[in-house]
């Protein structure tokens, strides 16, 4: 019986090495979020909205094809600044007309006033599905939909 403990438990060990040593390795190696991809039926319009209801910039085009498009915009009110962001940027790339069926937000934008980017975001064509409302540690978040149907999530710090 002693046998089969100590194995078991020298096994729970090395796997939290493991995990330990994956989640230092990732750090260590400078390992970080390249980008966040969403899709789009019409790439061009997508860009334009996250440009207007949050004041982006187009940064570059690294596919532009009458088939599929690439287009990457980061947090700038100008090109240049944009360029120099330091910030993840997002690549807005073409997708088939039907988009996948209970999809969860795949771009989260963290706003300084969630309230004034709602009212920005509806602006320019955005839908509310949902809030803004609080986590219970006080994070304010809201779910809109962009006008090509994308689900986001807009987030602010507790102040």
């Amino acid at each position: 019986m002693r046998r089969v403990t100590l194995s078991v438990m020298v096994g729970v060990v090395t796997v939290g090495l493991s995990m330990t040593a994956s989640v230092g390795w990732a750090q260590e190696s400078r390992i970080r979020v390249r980008s966040i991809r969403v899709l789009a039926t019409d790439p061009e319009a997508l860009a334009n909205f996250y440009k207007k209801a949050f004041g982006m910039s187009e940064t570059r085009r690294p596919v532009d094809t009458p088939t599929f498009k690439e287009i990457v915009i980061n947090s700038g009110s100008t090109v240049e600044l944009a360029r120099k962001a330091t910030s993840t940027p997002i690549v807005i790339a073409s997708r088939g007309k039907e988009p996948a069926t209970g999809a969860m937000a795949a771009l989260i934008v963290q706003v300084p006033d969630i309230d004034r980017a709602i009212e920005l975001a509806k602006a320019a064509g955005a839908i509310v599905m949902r809030g803004p409302n609080k986590s219970g540690e006080g994070l304010g978040f809201a779910f809109l939909k962009d006008p090509d149907g994308n689900q986001f999530e807009l987030v602010m710090s507790p102040k």
